[in-house]
């Protein structure tokens, strides 16, 4: 339990309407929360529903004369409130030490105050820093190492001479450090395997979802930039390298050497081909196909990617284009007696074709 008064010291808030002795046990959304808990509004559209609330208060970006709740004042209630579940769920800290079911090479260099939990195997030369957990079933491969203060969730792979920073936490399912795509074709069409000889580097506070993959590098490192996030079911080929902060959304695909600048956001299923550069401060919208270097700054849609405001401008008139086909019909009727849109097309190989 935390005090009203004591949530808005946190947050350098203004409390309003209250003397901040009332406590709160949690935060909810608007329509969930009750006396002991916080809600906060994020989105205007919801101010309507302020005066019939019934939490203990509420977080605001301005005083709300029609509240009936406590309100603290905030420049974002959404960051307030991300900071807030910190303090009501903080992460796990390491409380049991290394169990006696899990598998660890005599050669590793274990922190002494690391958990790993039943069903892991840490693996020759791996190094394991100060603070970190691995949840059940867990590999680290060997000569990989994990900084200090990570979170490794059920069944994480960390393979062979992979590196990762300080403060990373990977959720459930994820491999880090696969063999990359790599192929070359025989004299007679086989697939020859091409061995994957680098790895790959997360740096400090990189977070990674569940059933993501990020390979090896052919030669050299597979990098993830400092601070980036990773949503779940995201593959990253051999050798792509992200800058720092950059967000990369569900079922998103990064093809091998392909780099990213700084806090470049990629929404969910886009598909990114290789050996292209998306520039620092880029957005690619939900599904969109990148085929080539963006510069700093990009706003694309679509597939192939154009830029936001076109690909919106060509949306808005794919709706029309039944209404159009039926006024182009009409007009070419009224100017030449006939509809030339149902007449048979012929197309460059002398092929004739019915349009209908």
């Amino acid at each position: 339990m935390i005090t009203l008064s004591q949530i808005a010291d946190q947050l350098g808030g203004v409390l309003v309407g209250s003397d901040g002795k009332e406590e709160i046990r949690s935060i909810r959304p608007m329509n969930e929360a009750g006396p002991q808990d916080l809600t906060f509004l994020a989105n205007p559209k919801y101010r309507k529903a302020v005066p019939a609330l019934r939490a203990g208060a509420i977080l605001v970006p301005e005083i709300l004369p029609e509240a009936q709740i406590p309100q603290i004042v905030v420049p974002s209630p959404y960051l307030a409130m991300a900071l807030l579940l910190q303090h009501f769920f903080p992460l796990p800290t390491p409380s049991r030490g290394i169990s006696p079911q899990a598998a660890v090479d005599p050669s590793a260099r274990i922190a002494q105050d690391v958990e790993i939990r039943p069903g892991c195997v840490v693996e020759s030369g791996a190094e394991i820093g100060s603070g970190t957990i691995l949840f059940a079933g867990c590999v680290v491969g060997a000569g990989a190492r994990i900084g200090e203060h990570c979170i490794l969730h059920p069944r994480v792979s960390v393979l062979d001479r992979v590196r990762i920073g300080n403060r990373v936490i990977v959720q459930s399912g994820t491999v880090i450090g696969s063999d990359g795509f790599g192929y070359a074709e025989g004299p007679e069409g086989q697939r020859l395997r091409i061995p994957q000889t680098g790895t790959v580097v997360l740096e400090d506070d990189v977070e990674v979802g569940a059933n993501v993959t990020i390979d090896r590098a052919t030669f050299g490192e597979t990098v993830i930039g400092r601070g980036t996030k990773i949503d779940n079911l995201v593959q990253i080929a051999h050798n792509v390298r992200t800058g720092r902060d950059c967000v990369i959304v569900a079922q998103a695909g990064i093809s091998g050497s392909t780099r990213l600048g700084d806090r470049v956001i990629l929404a969910g299923q886009v598909g990114v081909v290789g050996h292209i550069e998306i520039g620092s401060e880029s957005m690619v919208g939900a599904q969109s196909g990148v085929a080539q270097t963006l510069p700093a700054g990009s706003r694309v849609s679509g597939s192939p990617a154009l830029s936001h405001p076109l690909w919106l401008r060509i949306q808005g008139t794919l709706k029309n284009l039944p209404s159009l086909a039926r006024r182009l019909s009409a007009l070419e009727k009224a100017v030449f007696g006939r509809d030339t849109a149902r007449e048979p097309s012929t197309d460059s190989e002398g092929e004739t074709h019915g349009t209908h």
